[in-house]
């Protein structure tokens, strides 16, 4: 018996070996009755991995809404930050050529906070609130009240 029958792999390494072998065979995927079969070779159930393709497929589903949710979140903040920079710029203008004192600066001051609250919501919000609302979507319940 050589090294190579008698060791043991992890799930990692068993993961980066079947990459590896793809990529040696330049092939990006392996059918679904290959990898039933390859199961059954290593003496996997092919119902515990069928119920494993189908939680894959649920996680990559819920992955796919939450960048598509979070890419429409980010955009909204671009545009809330872009009309907040060019109407305090038009805001600058028009107080440069009244006579009052410095007027714009509240408006700057007042929406600047809410600019910097979506900031926080979009950038650094990992809430309970926004995880169930997610999952709510994700499951046709729409969102959470």
């Amino acid at each position: 018996m050589n090294e190579f029958t008698s060791r043991q792999y992890s799930t990692d390494e068993v993961n980066r070996i079947i990459r590896r072998a793809l990529k040696l065979e330049q092939r990006d995927a392996i059918n679904h009755q290959d990898l039933i079969d390859t199961a059954r070779d290593i003496g996997i159930d092919p119902a515990a991995l069928e119920a494993a393709i189908m939680q894959e497929e649920r996680e990559f589903k819920r992955e796919k809404i939450r960048k598509a949710r979070l890419k429409c979140r980010k955009a909204g903040f671009y545009w809330h930050l872009c009309s907040y920079i060019m109407v305090n710029a038009a805001l600058l203008l028009i107080n440069n050529f009244t006579p009052d004192p410095l007027w714009f600066r509240w408006s700057v001051v007042g929406w600047g906070i809410g600019v910097a609250f979506h900031c926080k919501a979009v950038f650094f919000s990992r809430s309970k609130i926004y995880k169930k609302g997610i999952k709510f979507k994700h499951e046709g319940l729409g969102y959470p009240m």
